[in-house]
């Protein structure tokens, strides 16, 4: 009994040994592959709108691009402007700051202004 216990701990420590250096083989090879970052392509902004769903700013060389990702799919929403100020959330955001979607025509009537000023005479 006693040769067959410490046979099954001397196979049980190998086999643990193995999948741990399995492992830091694994993760040394990873990192190699992860530092092969695109220098063309870049994701400038994220906002996770609902579970599963996300919404991307990306650059890819001197264009812009706002993209919409799905669990099912992935669209292309607009190019953005290049003259478009660059974001930041240190202060009070302004419509005005927000980047310009090309292929949206302004809305002539400010339906939204009227709504609130409707709702807060009331």
């Amino acid at each position: 009994m006693g040769g067959y216990l410490a046979n099954f701990t001397v196979y049980t420590m190998a086999m643990l040994g193995l999948i741990c250096f399995a492992l830091v083989v694994y993760k040394k090879f990873l990192n190699v592959t992860a530092n092969n970052k695109s220098q063309f392509l870049n994701i400038e902004e994220c906002i996770n709108l609902a579970p599963r769903k996300n919404l991307y700013i990306i650059r890819a060389g001197h264009e812009r691009f706002l993209i919409a990702s799905d669990v099912d799919k992935t669209n292309l929403i607009s190019k953005l402007d290049d003259n478009s100020k660059e974001y930041r959330c240190e202060k009070q955001p302004k419509t005005e700051d927000l980047p310009v979607i090309l292929g949206f025509p302004p809305k002539e009537k400010p339906v939204l202004k009227e709504m609130l000023k409707k709702i807060n005479e009331i």
